[in-house]
């Protein structure tokens, strides 16, 4: 194997590639997007007409008015596959008494404890049934008596989207509400799975063309089994969050090879 910087290699896979583009190569498990029973989703009243509405619910489903969606709502609630679940009002002081002003009103961890692999089995084509049929009715043009508010809550539910469709960014923002960060520097320690990664960068740079897409299919077969590796390590019961760290970590470089890949398109 020719000389490869390191640095350079690390340092372009953390790019990520477009969601749409990834929604239609990158794998999100089949499975459905939930199959434990469902609590009932608190309310807080309608400010138009004093219905009681679900969170996190908007417009209103009686008046049609649109209703602030609060802070701190797990993307998956955002997105209607789970009921957003409060945080024991302990939890809330003592986040508060260690960060004030940044208490947690919802307990995400249990939220996601509920779901498939808590939360990382998704169905990707109702995830983006969701985020249209959510989309739709959010949008300014059908709100113009509040465009902004409009604008702001159809945002949040783009973002959500764009984090759930991605298998790499939908493993961190899981990993991170159990406390298991992934930052830029995190690399892959298994020397032999480093030098896989190296050696399969340089073949792409030394690929014609036509074998560029031969060398993607390649690289999409190692997403898929990282990306199953991922949903069974958060299966378990309790999940095993390093493992699942260190795949979604070795997941970054192989997502990051597409993005290079499609760039010599």
């Amino acid at each position: 194997m020719r000389g490869v910087r390191l640095g350079a290699a690390t340092a372009t896979t953390t790019a990520r590639p477009s969601v749409a583009r990834l929604a239609l190569r990158l794998p999100i498990a089949s499975s459905p997007l939930s199959t434990t029973p469902r609590l009932r989703a608190p309310t807080r009243p309608c400010p138009s007409c004093g219905a009681a509405i679900p969170l996190p619910a908007s417009p209103c489903p009686s008046c049609a008015s649109l209703i602030p969606i609060p802070p701190g709502l797990s993307l998956h609630s955002l997105l209607s596959l789970s009921d957003p679940i409060p945080a024991p009002a302990s939890a809330k002081e003592a986040v508060g008494a260690r960060n004030p002003g940044e208490g947690r009103p919802f307990d995400i961890a249990a939220e996601l404890a509920a779901l498939p692999a808590h939360g990382y089995a998704l169905d990707p084509r109702a995830l983006r049934l969701e985020m249209l049929r959510r989309q739709a009715t959010l949008h300014p043009d059908r709100n113009s008596g509040d465009v902004e508010m409009a604008a702001a809550l159809s945002a949040r539910v783009n973002k959500a989207y764009e984090v759930l469709a991605n298998p790499q960014t939908r493993a961190e923002y899981i990993l991170e509400q159990f406390g298991l960060d992934t930052k830029e520097t995190d690399h892959v320690s298994d020397h032999d799975l480093l030098l896989e990664i190296l050696e399969a960068r340089e073949e792409l740079e030394e690929a014609t063309s036509d074998e560029v897409e031969e060398l993607r299919e390649a690289n999409q077969k190692k997403v898929d089994n990282v990306a199953r590796q991922i949903t069974e390590a958060l299966s378990k019961e309790p999940p095993e969050l390093q493992r699942a760290k260190e795949l979604a970590v070795e997941l970054k470089y192989w997502v990051g090879l597409e993005h290079a890949a499609r760039e010599r398109l």
